[in-house]
Parts: structure tokens; C-alpha cells; sequence
């Protein structure tokens, strides 16, 4: 694990552990307050003298029940003994069941089992639910047995309320004596969610920070392949963040290396080059005037009357001397592009040079032709507006010209009856101005693409192989690129690409 992720954990972790912390601590403080405020010894005494209330006021009931039982029983036996029989109670019972409202009915047997006199009171239409008992007693009147039933009620919501209130004061109870317990166990639970919290947060706080900083860890790791010299190096952008605009931006460093590499490693080649055309130039320049002046001494100095040795001895001059010219020429060409200046950059407009090379096409088309106007079609188009660069008119002119004319030979050798055709369009998008050359000719194989700007090399029969390898050194020093790939006439396509100026 890397340093810069253990900081992003420890930062994680501090944040969860303090804002976690604080919660259980608040939470089990209003816990215990809770229980202190609703859960304390005064609410549950208040609660259990509540509930001896209702029992005292239930037993008051019950007491004044049997109490009017008593005085009923008490008030017919006193009726029996004065009638000394059980007729005509019916009046005194239904006095006796006016006066207690407790009794709800009287009933006097003899002692045959029958019903001397009964009286009951009506059903009570609010409805309310009673508990009623029967309180009898026996009693005689001279030779006579009567039992009296006597019906008392007490209404069954007293009970009612005296259950819940003892099983209000029972939860209470419990509540009271498991109220510590309780406040720990939520603590508990919630310390245990809070510990789960913790562990998530840590969890998916590894597999940011991993993420971030595996990436930051290429990023290192690039860094130092770069500096080892190695400028291939390509990092994936991922996802749309600060670490990915980091990517990028070394991304771009990295081309923007590599091609600033790649532009002085050519020029210094290029510039080596040069400097071996300078000396090669020097070394074959000097022998050939004496070789030529050597021939013609030969050839005009022969005073001898042989005439096939004259012959001969004028054929060699010829030959010499062409051959003179030639190396001449390739010492011209040597020289010209070991002669080849830096350029001289200044605000210019591509469509400009576009008017300038149009001019020189007809000059082209007559040296490839050998005399004759070559029969290739050249189009040249430009843009609208100006295309505005730095850079210098002559020394590119001279770099698209030798495309152009690569182009119109290649072109007139295809179709040397008519038919070529060459396209050459200037045009800008993308913060950058580009001049493109195109043709219908033969092409170039791809595996020779790399190598054609190379100097001295070439496909041709005739040729130094000086001319695209001064193409490209001009668009380096311009700050641009040429490249070659297919046309879609077929042919070859040239395309320089360069920087336009910041308006």
C-alpha cells in the first residue's frame, strides 16, 4: 500500500471515527435522558398508588355489596317474623331493591324449593357489563325454613381498569428495572452498525484510494520510464477526473517529447548528411576539371594517322565529358543541399504560395516532358479566406515543389498519354494549416514510407534522393509535419500540417 493511499484511508477513517464517535456518545447521552425523564421512581410510585387506588376503591365496592346484601337479608327476615309466613313481600321487596342499587334481584324460597316471592331489577340500557353475586341465607319462622337470594352487582369496569392499571405499573416496573440494560443494548447495536458503517466506508474508501492511486502510481512509474530515455509510453486516460486530466496532459507531454525528438534526431541527422554532402561535393569538384581538361588535351593533342585510334580516342572524350557533366550535376545538387539555409519564418498566407507554385507548373510539366508540356492535369485550390502561418515562402515553395514535380513524374510515367492528375489543395482545420498533394499514379509501397524522407534514397533510376529528405527538413524547421500515406485516386498523398498563428 502506498504512501498517498494510507493518507487518503487515515483521512477517511478520522473523518468516520470522529462523526461515529460523537453519534454513540450523543446517542447513548439522549438515551439515558429518556429514561431518566420517562422511566423514573416518582412516575412509578405515582403508577402503583394509582393502581392501590382503583384496588381500594374495587374492595369499597365489594364491601358496600355485601354490606347491602346484609341489610336486605337483615330487613326480610324482620318482614318473615312479623307475617310469619312468605306472602306479601312482593311491596317490600321491591322497596328494599329501590333503596340499594347494588342488589339486582331477591328471591325468598320456602323450604319446598318454591318461589315465595322474587323481585328483579330492569337490565340497564347503557349497557354496562356487571359482576354479580348471590348471597344466600337460610332463616326460619316457626315451624317454617326459608333460604333468601339476594343478587348485589359491582360493574365489571372497575375490574377492567384496575387490570390495566396493574399491568400499566407492571411494564413500568420492568421498563425501571431493565431501563440500564436496555440504553446499553441500543448503544451496542448501534455502536455494531456504527463499527459496520466504519468497515464499508473503509472498504470502499480502499477501493477509491486504489484506484486514484494505482493510477498516480503509473503516473510515477511513466515518469520515470521517461526519463530513462523510453518516450513510448501511452497511459489510459479512464475516467473524467483531475488524475485523468493529470493523464492526459503527461500524455500530450509525452507526444509532443517524442516528436521534438524525433524532429532534432532528424535534423541532426540531416545536418550530418549535409555536412558529408559538402565534403563529398568537395572531394569529387576538384578532379573533375583536370579530368576533363586531361581529355580533351588527349583527344586534340593526337597528331597519329591512325583513324581508328582517333576515333576511339574522340569517343572516350565524349563519354568522359558526359560523365563529368553528370558528377557535376550531382555535385551541383550535393552542394545545393549541403548549402541549404535555415529558414526564415514571418507571417504569410498559404493561399499566397499556392499563386506562386501555380506560376511555376508550367515550367514543370516542360522539364519532365524533356521540352514538351508533360500531358498531366495540375488543379491547385485554396481556401476562401487566408490561411495564416509563419513561415518562409521560398524555402517552402522550394519543399512543395519538389512534391509536385516527385508527383507529376510519377503521374506522366503511369499515363504518358494523358490521364494523370494532380491535386494540390491548401486548406486549415484544427488550429493547424495544411497544403495536400494527391495523385493518380502508381503509389508508393507502405513498407516505404518511413524511408522516402531518408536522404539518398530512392526508387527512381535517376535521382539523388535530396528531394523529399529537403521537404521534410523545411517543415520540421517550420514547426510542422509532412506525412505520406494512400490517396483515394490511388496515387500517393503528401500532406504538410502546419501550426496556423493565434489570431
Amino acid at each position: 500500500m502506498s504512501r498517498f493511499e494510507r493518507k487518503i484511508l487515515f483521512a477517511i477513517g478520522l473523518a468516520v471515527f470522529l462523526a461515529l464517535g460523537g453519534s454513540i456518545f450523543l446517542a447513548q447521552g439522549a438515551l439515558r435522558d429518556v429514561y431518566a425523564v420517562g422511566v423514573n421512581e416518582r412516575f412509578g410510585a405515582e403508577l402503583v398508588h394509582g393502581v392501590e387506588a382503583r384496588r381500594g376503591q374495587l374492595m369499597a365496592l365489594r364491601e358496600g355489596s355485601d354490606q347491602a346484601a346484609d341489610a336486605v337479608l337483615w330487613a326480610i327476615e324482620a318482614q318473615l317474623a312479623s307475617s310469619r309466613s312468605g306472602r306479601r313481600l312482593e311491596r317490600p321487596l321491591g322497596e328494599l331493591l329501590a333503596r340499594y342499587e347494588m342488589v339486582q334481584s331477591i328471591r325468598v324460597i320456602d323450604g319446598a324449593g318454591q318461589t315465595v316471592a322474587t323481585v328483579a331489577r330492569s337490565p340497564d340500557r347503557r349497557g354496562d357489563e356487571l359482576r354479580t353475586t348471590i348471597r344466600d341465607r337460610e332463616t326460619g319462622v316457626g315451624a317454617q325454613r326459608f333460604r333468601i337470594a339476594v343478587e348485589v352487582s359491582v360493574p365489571e369496569r372497575y375490574f377492567q381498569r384496575l387490570q390495566e392499571a396493574g399491568e400499566v405499573a407492571d411494564v413500568y416496573s420492568r421498563l425501571q428495572q431493565q431501563g440500564a440494560s436496555i440504553s446499553d443494548v441500543y448503544a451496542w447495536v448501534f455502536g455494531v452498525l456504527a463499527f459496520l458503517v466504519i468497515l464499508v466506508a473503509f472498504l470502499i474508501g480502499a477501493i477509491v484510494s486504489r484506484r486514484v492511486t494505482r493510477r498516480v502510481t503509473d503516473l510515477a512509474e511513466a515518469s520515470r520510464r521517461v526519463g530513462a530515455g523510453d518516450l513510448t509510453v501511452a497511459l489510459p486516460t479512464g475516467a473524467r477526473d483531475e488524475v485523468a486530466e493529470l493523464t492526459m496532459a503527461f500524455n500530450e507531454m509525452v507526444h509532443d517529447l517524442r516528436d521534438s525528438r524525433t524532429r532534432i534526431e532528424y535534423l541532426q541527422r540531416i545536418g550530418a548528411w549535409q555536412d558529408f554532402a559538402r565534403r563529398l561535393a568537395h572531394e569529387i569538384k576538384n578532379p573533375l576539371t583536370p579530368i576533363q581538361l586531361a581529355a580533351q588535351e588527349m583527344a586534340e593533342t593526337y597528331e597519329g594517322e591512325d583513324e581508328v585510334f582517333q576515333k576511339k580516342l574522340q569517343q572516350a572524350r565524349a563519354i568522359i565529358e558526359e560523365e563529368v557533366a553528370t558528377l557535376r550535376r550531382l555535385v551541383g545538387e550535393f552542394s545545393a543541399f549541403a548549402k541549404l539555409p535555415r529558414a526564415d519564418l514571418s507571417p504569410s498566407d498559404l493561399c499566397e504560395l499556392m499563386h506562386s507554385i501555380e506560376n511555376s507548373i508550367p515550367a514543370v510539366l516542360e522539364d519532365v516532358g524533356h521540352g514538351v508540356a508533360a500531358p498531366v492535369e495540375v488543379r491547385l485550390s485554396c481556401a476562401t479566406e487566408p490561411i495564416r502561418v509563419r513561415m518562409d515562402p521560398m524555402m517552402l515553395k522550394r519543399g512543395v515543389d519538389n512534391i509536385v514535380r516527385n508527383a507529376i513524374q510519377a503521374v506522366y510515367g503511369a499515363h504518358p498519354n494523358g490521364g494523370g492528375r494532380v491535386l494540390v489543395h491548401a486548406y486549415q482545420s484544427k488550429g493547424s494549416g495544411f497544403v495536400e498533394v494527391r495523385d493518380n499514379g502508381p503509389g508508393i509501397d507502405e513498407e516505404h514510407w518511413e524511408r522516402v524522407f531518408d536522404p539518398y534514397y530512392t526508387s527512381k533510376a535517376e535521382g539523388t534522393g535530396l528531394g523529399l529528405a529537403i521537404v521534410k527538413k523545411v517543415v520540421l524547421e517550420h514547426g510542422g509535419q509532412v506525412r505520406l500515406d494512400r490517396a483515394l485516386e490511388g496515387g500517393a498523398r503528401f500532406r504538410i500540417e502546419l501550426p496556423l498563428m493565434e489570431s
